[in-house]
């Protein structure tokens, strides 16, 4: 082959190569992108016979939109860091906002949506996160709903939920200080389910939450 056919021909080579690479490229990453970190403090408020207990958290959320090439059903997905706010009402009891909710699979960035939040921060009857405490903080299995309405009967008279809202803030996601603080609870809610207590002791309705209800992503 000619010198100058041969020069051609590597030079072709190249391009095609170049091509395919530029093409793969862009079939991976082409349309994707990262949005811009968002930040909610997360604060909740009980009344109760010896004054307000209050708590909160931030949470910092992260929306990857798919790549255009994605079936147009799919938009991407969302991350989040942070845990869950909690707020003590004296004698080892305490309440928690999870930040994902296991029983429904629903995490807690969809409660953080723009449509989610009244203008006071409150959070759309159907939009409020689930609110959990304890019977006894060191036993996952004692582990019950709250309904918002429904401290008094939980906890005797005097009890409140005074407001559970979501505010928007610069400060740094909060991680690591529920596992420091309950470090028992921390322990039995990674473990899986079925190795906390023999089963017929669960509560089978919350047998799905864990450690990620509390904290996410959750500490080692």
């Amino acid at each position: 082959m000619p010198r100058t056919n041969l020069l051609n021909w590597a030079v072709r080579r190249l391009v095609i190569w170049l091509l395919a690479l530029g093409g793969g490229y862009l079939l991976v990453f082409g349309g994707s992108s990262t949005s811009k970190p968002i930040r909610k403090k997360i604060s909740i408020e009980v009344a109760t016979p010896s004054g307000t207990a209050r708590g909160a958290s931030v949470i910092e959320m992260v929306h990857s939109h798919a790549p255009w090439w994605y079936p147009a059903a799919v938009k991407g997905a969302t991350s989040e860091r942070g845990e869950a706010p909690y707020a003590d009402l004296g004698g080892r009891r305490y309440v928690f906002v999870t930040i994902n909710n296991q029983l429904d699979e629903r995490p807690i960035s969809g409660s953080l949506l723009p449509e989610s939040i009244q203008a006071d921060g409150s959070f759309q009857p159907n939009r409020t996160p689930m609110i959990v405490t304890f019977g006894d903080i060191e036993d996952p299995n004692t582990i019950r709903k709250l309904e918002p309405g429904a401290f008094e009967r939980a906890f005797g008279s005097g009890y409140r939920l005074v407001s559970l809202t979501a505010t928007d803030t610069q400060d740094p996601p909060t991680n690591g200080t529920l596992a420091r603080t309950f470090p028992v609870l921390h322990r039995q809610l990674s473990m899986p389910a079925q190795q906390r207590v023999p089963q017929p002791y669960q509560r089978g309705d919350l047998r799905a939450i864990n450690w990620r209800a509390f904290e996410t992503p959750p500490t080692p």
